[in-house]
Parts: structure tokens; sequence; C-alpha cells
């Protein structure tokens, strides 16, 4: 089973490598990983998918994140009412003849074309990661150019108090702490 992780970290250079080994190390697999900045100046929020069936190993992963340094929060969307969706762009080869069709295609879809040139069309895709697997093997039968895929992204539905992230700084622990006091 899939598990979904909204992941509230500090906005500086070496977080996403230390969540990401951080989870590398405890042997989880990475599906996806989105980062990007917040509404709040000096926070990233991630979505990392892991493909994890085990549910006391993924308990222990949350757990273990929250722990960092780095890290604000960490909410489990996994079982929560939430939003998933990916981004994707696709490009095709074309025969003006074809145009129409193509069209008709995004149109029915709910995508768009974003760009015709010399015989490429390119498609933004989103939805779900079962939407945009469909659309993309809706465009079979033509020449795949390329495919670039976002990853998902995630937002808890509604404006429940245990949905909302607690964005407040950490105390260093007391080690740390006589470090950074001897500066």
């Amino acid at each position: 089973m899939k598990q979904t992780l909204i992941v509230f970290v500090q906005d500086e250079p070496g977080v996403l490598n230390r969540i990401s080994s951080h989870i590398r190390k405890r042997n989880f697999n990475i599906e996806s990983l989105v980062a990007g900045k917040t509404e709040k100046k000096g926070i990233t929020r991630m979505t990392v998918v892991l493909n994890e069936p085990d549910k006391t190993k993924q308990k222990i992963v949350v757990s273990s994140l929250s722990q960092l340094d780095d890290v604000y929060d960490v909410i489990d969307a996994t079982k929560t009412d939430c939003h998933i969706r990916e981004y994707a762009l696709l490009k095709i080869s074309v025969h003006k003849n074809d145009l129409d069709k193509i069209r008709k295609s995004v149109e029915s879809l709910h995508n768009q074309i974003i760009d015709e040139k010399d015989n490429a069309v390119i498609i933004e895709l989103t939805g779900s990661e079962k939407d945009v697997e469909s659309a993309i093997q809706s465009f079979d039968a033509y020449d795949i150019l390329e495919i670039v895929r976002s990853g998902k992204v995630a937002m808890v539905s509604g404006n429940f108090f245990e949905n909302k992230p607690s964005l407040t700084k950490k105390e260093p622990n007391w080690a740390t702490g006589q470090i950074l006091d001897s500066f």
C-alpha cells in the first residue's frame, strides 16, 4: 500500500537530501517526492509517496521524520480525505491532418495543448495518477517523443485542527544547543 506524507521542513540547502537520505537509510522505497515553497516564508512543503505495505513501518517513518531538526511537522495523509494530483507534459509527433483529432481528444480529457511547433505538440496533463496514465495511453497511437511527470502532490480536505501542521521552530536538543551557544 502506498503511504502519502506531507512534510513541512525548513527552506534551507541540503534539507531535501537529508530527508530523502533518512528515508533511504530505513530501506523505504520513495515512489514520488515533490518539494516547493509554501505560504509561510522559510518553510518548504514536501509530498512524499512511499511504497510500504507494513503498517508498523509506516508509523516508524512518520515518527522518525518528525524527530529531525529540519522538520516542522509530518502529516500522514494515507487514510485522510485528501486530493492527490500529478502534473505531466507529453510531447508527441503529429501530422497536420491529425491535429483536429488530437485537439478533440485533449479537450475531452480536460487537458490542454500548450505548444504546437515543428510537427510536434506538447500537451499539459493534470489529475490523479490514474487520469494522467490513462491520458498518456490514449496517445499511444502517436509517436511519443517525451514525457515528464512531476510526481504527486497532496492536500488534505477541509479545515480541521488535526490536519493543520504545526509550523513552530523546534528547539535544538541539548547537545546541539550547547554547540550553538559556544559560537
